[in-house]
């Protein structure tokens, strides 16, 4: 009944603004510059991979030392090779799936915990100590107690991934909740919605967008921590194939393998942009919060 009564008030606040003549014709405007707004930066950002590969190129011929900086053509080779080999696309896949199995654990505890700290004042103050004190400590640092709790494999990965990612979740998710507009929760409940209503449909919507900045800032730092744990509690997955190379000194493979996990980071960062754009997708009209 409640969102009714808003949808109501919505449309009729639509119709309104559509008898008043309002002239919205510079979202055209705005839309055109954003436009050459990204045509520039892409631009500017091939120019800038091409600097970088001239820079490559000549520094590598110019120290000659391959152990450090090999020749850019012999890994750029070894770099398109690498996508098509079985070991180093199976070690991939196996990295891939502890990093989402980890950020599914770490979304299973950060939104609720962010959405019960955020709407409570007593949860907040009770349990924000234990959460701003166990952040502190350095990823690196769970590697000998995750080991001995889980063992080798997956486990201590996992466990390292769960832990680098939940803590940005929980904290733009209590960030978002906490800047809702007190008014929008009074609205709901002056229109006859619950406690569960205004949850579902007031701070769940109204946390989103921070919740999914909180989603990315978890992506990245899963992927990067999954990397240092693989190069210590494992004997399989992306990391460990970097320490093989690294321990065979064959830096064309070491240095393909740090670009192709750069550009993996880069392909998922992109999909959380891509899902922010779809489920929030009134942030982005007019160029409000193009990125």
């Amino acid at each position: 009944m409640w969102r009714g009564n808003i949808e109501s008030m919505a449309q009729n606040e639509r119709s309104l603004i559509n008898a008043s003549g309002i002239n919205l014709s510079g979202r055209r405007g705005l839309n055109l510059a954003a436009i050459m707004g990204r045509r520039k930066g892409f631009v500017c950002m091939l120019a800038g991979t091409l600097a970088v590969c001239l820079l490559w190129y000549f520094l590598a011929r110019a120290i000659n030392r391959s152990l450090i900086l090999p020749d850019f053509l012999v890994t750029m080779k070894t770099f398109f090779t690498g996508w098509f080999d079985k070991k180093v696309m199976s070690n991939l896949g196996i990295t891939l799936v502890r990093v989402f199995t980890g950020c599914v654990y770490a979304v299973a505890i950060g939104l609720p915990l962010g959405l019960l700290m955020g709407s409570s004042r007593t949860a907040l103050v009770a349990l924000s100590p234990y959460v701003n004190s166990i952040r502190q400590v350095p990823i690196m640092a769970w590697v000998p107690l995750s080991i001995i709790w889980f063992g080798l494999g997956d486990g201590p990965t996992i466990f390292m991934i769960a832990m680098s990612a939940v803590f940005p979740i929980l904290i733009n998710t209590i960030s978002g909740v906490m800047n809702i507009d007190l008014n929008y929760k009074n609205a709901a409940r002056c229109m006859g919605a619950g406690t569960w209503q205004v949850l579902r449909d007031v701070v769940v919507p109204g946390a989103l967008p921070s919740f999914l900045t909180g989603c990315r800032l978890a992506l990245g730092g899963a992927w990067m921590s999954v990397i240092c744990a693989e190069f210590i509690a494992t004997s399989k997955g992306f990391g460990y194939i970097m320490v093989e190379a690294q321990v065979r000194m064959n830096t064309p493979l070491l240095y393909a393998l740090m670009i192709m996990s750069a550009l993996v980071g880069f392909a998922m960062d992109k999909s959380i942009v891509l899902l922010e754009h779809s489920l929030t997708g009134w942030r982005y009209k007019d160029g409000a919060a193009d990125r």
